[in-house]
């Protein structure tokens, strides 16, 4: 769709500051989004649902839209052309459909190694048991950048070319070291909600299915999907490829 590597910097401090400073020029549109999507996701929850397998469907459902925004808005800023928040909307809405796809999978790779995060280091290897799984975790999140910016020869396809696309630039050899650091970033909201809702718990708060997971997922996406986005640039770059086509 739009982007370009013109001007990234090869650091990685300088590519998180980058990513941080895009996500920071469209700050008012992405918090309102998230603070939206936490507030629709409280009143559905806890007032109609009341089912914590629907919750984590519908927090799903609310953050693809929100990862489209911003991979969007990002891959605009890196192009240098301009977006007004109407432009940005339209073309989320386009693709909302295809990221909440990729995002579900994105979800159901994380229970692969989640029950894990909080067992005792000697049990996981001192982590490293669990390397793996979360690199893979972090490159199909990688195919949610995919599926909102790249162009879409077909968009029943979509989904599969995002998927395969982001594994294969993610796996190039010259990638797997920010791909692991990338990866690594992207566990820490699960581990962060998983001691949170440990200590609601002991507290015995009502709705901590909620509390817990449900606003650090929605205001630290937007940062995270941003950096990831900036990444897959950069991996593309280091690839080869030059620019997002």
């Amino acid at each position: 769709m739009i982007g370009d590597d013109k001007g990234l910097p090869a650091s990685m401090p300088g590519l998180f500051a980058t990513a941080l400073t895009l996500y920071a020029r469209r700050f008012p549109f992405y918090i309102v989004l998230a603070l939206l999507g936490i507030a629709v996701q409280y009143i559905v929850d806890t007032q109609v649902l009341l089912d914590s397998g629907l919750m984590l469907g519908l927090d799903i459902v609310v953050g693809a839209f929100l990862a489209a925004s911003v991979s969007i808005g990002v891959a605009f800023d890196l192009a240098g052309k301009e977006a007004d928040w109407s432009r940005l909307m339209t073309a989320a809405s386009l693709r909302w459909g295809v990221v909440t796809l990729v995002s579900l999978l994105a979800f159901l790779s994380q229970w692969l190694y989640a029950p894990y995060v909080l067992m005792s280091p000697a049990d996981t290897g001192y982590g490293l048991l669990l390397v793996p799984f979360i690199v893979l975790s972090g490159a199909i999140t990688l195919a949610t950048v995919v599926a909102a910016i790249e162009p879409a020869p077909s968009g029943l396809r979509l989904p599969l070319i995002a998927l395969g696309k982001a594994l294969a630039v993610s796996a190039q050899f010259m990638n797997l070291g920010r791909l692991l650091v990338l990866s690594v970033l992207l566990t820490l909201p699960l581990f962060a909600e998983m001691l949170l809702s440990v200590y609601l718990r002991a507290h015995n708060l009502a709705n901590v299915d909620f509390w817990s997971d449900i606003p650090m997922d929605m205001l630290t996406l937007g940062p995270l999907q941003a950096i990831a986005t900036v990444f897959y640039v950069d991996f593309l770059r280091r690839s080869g490829r030059g620019k997002i086509p």
